[in-house]
């Protein structure tokens, strides 16, 4: 009954609305409803508050959906670790990444895939700050996001070190340059992101120091992969790292530019965990994986 419990308060916790986390769990919502005032009428205190708009947690529901995470992490910890006695390679992995780390994070997985088949992964695309919410929040166990904060609270499992550079078409007239200026991909137009994406912040820098003022774009875009099509059809010039490239230009679709510009800002690309939380056997597992893929196959310093 407890296990239940905690897989039906959790989704409500998460969703506000009964009626939300019965469709996600395909659990009647009487049946949650029930198994909710059941533990109420056991603690003696009301974990929800039932608003018209929806569910909302109490003070005592705070408290109870942060132990209640915390045992189920715990738990399948403690699964892992039994699978792992008994020679298996079984769980669960939940990844937040940003959308950046797209080309990246399937390269490992498909690697990851074939020496541990068992191991099922749950990913998530958020942006920078949100992947280090979802690593804190235990949301998630392990995260790939660009210039995490340096706080004790998040480990750096590894790190690479990137410049940003144009981004261009083949058939574009600066393609067979070997560097160019920020100055002139300005002149020809430029596809930024938006602030919802950190490498808006290194963008902005680097006009800040080249140009000055308020930086503006040609376009601007909430979604690297619609920037790639932009520039792979003519629309104008990104400004990305080589990692956020790194399958366009293997096939030929894009061209990466190295700046000439003194300073260039730097962008941290890095493989995140929560910092004095212990991780399960797969995520334990993966994170070896992805931080040798991370020194072999891509090597640091600033390119």
């Amino acid at each position: 009954m407890f296990s239940r419990f905690t897989l039906y308060f959790d989704e409500v916790a998460r969703s506000g609305s009964i009626r939300r986390a019965s469709e996600r769990l395909n659990i009647s919502p009487s049946a949650i409803d029930r198994h909710i005032l059941m533990m109420e009428e056991e603690l003696g205190v009301r974990l929800f508050e039932r608003l018209p708009q929806g569910l909302r947690l109490t003070a005592a529901g705070e408290v109870l959906i942060s132990q209640v995470r915390r045992w189920r992490r715990e738990l399948k910890y403690a699964q892992a670790q039994i699978d792992d006695l008994r020679g298996l390679r079984r769980g669960e992995v939940t990844i937040a990444f940003v959308e950046g780390a797209s080309d990246f994070l399937a390269e490992t997985l498909v690697a990851f895939r074939r020496d541990y088949p068992g191991i099922d992964h749950n990913v998530r695309m958020t942006g920078a700050q949100g992947v280090v919410d979802l690593v804190l929040k235990g949301h998630a166990e392990v995260g790939l996001t660009f210039n995490p904060p340096t706080v004790q609270t998040v480990r750096l499992e590894a790190s690479l070190i990137y410049q940003i550079g144009a981004v261009i078409s083949p058939t574009h007239e600066l393609a067979e340059r070997s560097e160019v200026s920020f100055s002139e991909c300005v002149e020809l137009g430029l596809i930024v992101p938006n602030e919802s994406i950190s490498l808006r912040a290194v963008v902005d820098a680097l006009w800040s120091r080249t140009i000055g003022g308020v930086s503006r774009g040609f376009i601007t875009a909430n979604s690297i992969a619609l920037i790639k099509q932009l520039v792979e059809k003519g629309a104008g010039i990104g400004m990305m790292t080589p990692i956020d490239v790194a399958g366009e230009v293997a096939s030929g679709a894009l061209v990466h530019v190295p700046l000439s510009d003194a300073i260039v800002p730097l962008s941290v690309f890095s493989l995140i965990t929560a910092g004095g939380r212990t991780l399960s056997v797969p995520a334990s597992l993966l994170v070896q994986v992805m931080a040798q893929t991370m020194r072999d196959k891509h090597s640091p310093g600033v390119s």
